[in-house]
């Protein structure tokens, strides 16, 4: 106990000397590493890691929002031997001297979050974080600045108690960020401070890529059909308001992953980026009109043709020629991978490092690992 404190005293000295003379510093972020070894798909997070501590040694720490396990519906003990191992699997990481406390900064995924255990257990395994989110998410929901950037870190993936002692009362509740006005809070505060950049981490997506048009934070379902029920206007409106708060406060970016693929878009003048595989099963995008396909097949969602009533309710470029996708400047690839971010004063240079999915396979990579994207965010206009 002593010592987590000692090293919360030297992170936050740090962070305050940096706010007085700030100097660029890259961080990274990875997500879904679910697989059949133990809960983990060992072999590509094991190589991803390395790769990140040999090739980025100067990253200062890693966000991991969610899916790091496949966890159990029934059993949270495994759930529990799961996480263990991955943190076995991230010794890399975790050994790194180069980083700083606590290295990796974690929340949970819906697959940490299916028993009602399963909160209390992940935060005694990742405890290393700031308690100064809202008081059910305390451990899981928080925030820090570094280097006079702002980090906010959201649990998107939630149980539920109505009543802790009817057992038929829990319910998991996914797919939702349930305290908004925090959030808003939280990035006004840091505003206020006068940061220069903010990103926001999740778990759950905003706008799908593909894999999970049906749920993310709009949580339409499957079979969706318009018009809009009740229910589901109220999620979407809960969705909308989330990227609304990102926009007023100028976030730089929002990372998630539950898409086991690679992406970035900018909606509105903020980026969307999904770091959504290191190890995870990969997905298709969104079908095209122009595809053609006729068949589902494994890590395809729906059809097209199934597909559009959500691309009308999200507003996506959908039809003919088009991307089905939220923006024109969407960028995808099929690959296990991480993404790093150089940050100046400026601007932030991304880069996404990763292995192309073996072909008629989709958790084992067939290639070697290299740079498969990178662009630049700048920052225009002082907040």
């Amino acid at each position: 106990m002593k010592k987590s404190f000692a090293l919360f005293l030297l992170f936050l000295s740090l962070s305050l000397f940096s706010s007085l003379f700030a100097q660029s510093f890259k961080f990274a972020v990875m997500s879904d590493s679910r697989g059949r070894f133990n809960g983990v798909n060992e072999p590509v997070l094991s190589a991803l890691a390395n790769h990140l501590v040999e090739n980025n040694p100067d990253a200062k720490f890693l966000f991991f929002p969610g899916d790091m396990v496949n966890g159990s519906k029934t059993n949270p003990a495994q759930t529990v031997n799961q996480l263990h191992h991955w943190r076995e699997v991230m010794s890399p990481v975790y050994n790194n001297p180069n980083m700083i406390w606590p290295k990796i900064w974690t929340t949970v995924g819906n697959h940490e979050v299916q028993h009602r255990d399963d909160e209390k257990n992940f935060k005694k395994i990742f405890n290393n974080v700031f308690m100064n989110g809202p008081e059910d998410e305390l451990g899981l929901t928080y925030s820090f600045d570094y280097e006079n950037v702002h980090f906010t870190i959201i649990d998107s993936d939630r149980w539920y108690y109505g009543d802790p002692d009817d057992t038929l009362d829990d319910r998991r509740d996914w797919h939702s960020i349930k305290h908004l006005d925090w959030v808003e809070n939280d990035l006004k505060a840091a505003r206020q401070r006068g940061v220069k950049w903010i990103f926001v981490i999740s778990h759950e997506t905003v706008f799908p890529t593909g894999g999970h048009l049906r749920d993310g934070l709009a949580n339409l379902g499957l079979n969706f059909t318009l018009p809009l029920d009740s229910v589901k206007q109220n999620s979407l409106n809960q969705r909308n308001k989330f990227w609304e708060i990102l926009k007023k406060y100028n976030a730089a970016a929002y990372f998630c992953g539950h898409e086991h693929v690679y992406s970035r878009q900018s909606i509105e003048g903020v980026y969307q980026i999904i770091a959504g595989s290191s190890g995870a099963p990969i997905y298709y995008f969104n079908p095209t009109f122009d595809e053609k396909r006729d068949t589902i097949i494994a890590g395809m969602e729906m059809l097209y043709e199934q597909s559009v009533p959500y691309y009308k309710v999200f507003n996506y470029n959908y039809g003919p020629g088009k991307n089905s996708q939220a923006s024109d400047d969407f960028v995808g690839k099929r690959a296990f991978h991480y993404v790093t971010l150089n940050v100046e004063d400026d601007e932030v240079k991304v880069e996404t490092y990763g292995a192309y999915v073996k072909e008629d396979n989709l958790s084992e990579m067939g290639s070697e690992i290299q740079l498969i994207d990178e662009f630049v965010i700048k920052r225009e206009t002082e907040f």
